[in-house]
């Protein structure tokens, strides 16, 4: 029974970090296409700019760090 609620606890785990991975990705681009917007103002460019650069920049270092624990280092 513990192998099973083992696996079980593996796959939720994924799960909820492959949907923070997605969402990351969503709001960066999400941000890059608000930033195209000719009516706001140049701060509201740099924010949404900013944005997309910390969630992407969060993503990476997600996939970076699945790949690390895919090797065990």
């Amino acid at each position: 029974m513990t192998l099973i609620l083992n696996w079980a606890a593996t796959l939720a785990y994924f799960a909820v970090f492959l949907i923070g991975l997605v969402t990351c990705f969503k709001n960066a681009h999400e941000a890059l296409l608000y930033r195209k917007y000719t009516f706001i103002s140049i701060r509201n460019k740099r924010k949404y700019t900013l944005n997309a650069i910390a969630n992407s920049t969060v993503a990476v270092f997600g996939v970076l760090g699945l790949i690390q624990a895919f090797i065990g280092v």
